[in-house]
């Protein structure tokens, strides 16, 4: 049987925003961010984070900065919480932004699109109709339509405008919760 998933957005839904980031240090947790991920391993779901890096295509930051940033807020879930994820897809794409041609394209990895959900379904055998979406903006709704219209999206609050979403929480604990609630109604 297809295995389930939890897709997150990284900055502003795992941890604080804080624009173009390729310094490690800089990385900080929302609160129960960490939590919420092992609830999420606790309920058999993988926990894959997509999320766009423009930064690249822009000159601002590098792949391995990005990957360094990744692994960094991999380490502080795990020592906060001993909460892990399956995979981290990321987007270095913008559509005309930057003078490298390996990352100045309109490539549908890049939210709104649903490229790294579909990549994810392939690489770990996901049924995508019985996954899950949490993110602070339209795009990450956006991306899971477009990659599979049944599956459920939630939003976290954030400074991007819209109400898209199929579902608005408090933060990332919240979704944690609300999707163990369905979860486990689905199961009855």
């Amino acid at each position: 049987m297809a295995r389930q998933a939890v897709f997150l957005d990284r900055d502003g839904t795992i941890n604080v925003q804080v624009g173009y980031c390729g310094d490690p240090t800089k990385i900080k947790l929302i609160d129960g961010a960490a939590l919420a991920v092992r609830k999420f391993n606790e309920l058999g779901l993988l926990t894959i984070v997509v999320t766009n890096q423009s930064a690249v295509a822009r000159g601002l930051i590098t792949e391995e900065q990005v990957r360094r940033v990744n692994a960094e807020v991999a380490l502080q879930v795990a020592r906060e919480s001993g909460g892990r994820f399956d995979a981290f897809y990321y987007a270095p794409y913008h559509p005309h932004e930057g003078n490298d041609p390996r990352y100045t394209n309109d490539s549908d990895w890049r939210k709104p699109g649903g490229g790294m959900l579909r990549q994810g379904a392939e690489d770990f055998d996901l049924d995508l109709s019985r996954c899950f979406l949490v993110g602070d903006a339209g795009i990450d709704h956006e991306a899971a339509k477009d990659a599979h219209p049944e599956i459920v999206t939630f939003r976290v609050p954030s400074k991007y405008p819209g109400d898209d979403g199929d579902h608005h929480v408090d933060s990332l604990l919240d979704a944690a919760n609300r999707i163990s609630a369905m979860l486990h109604e689905s199961a009855e």
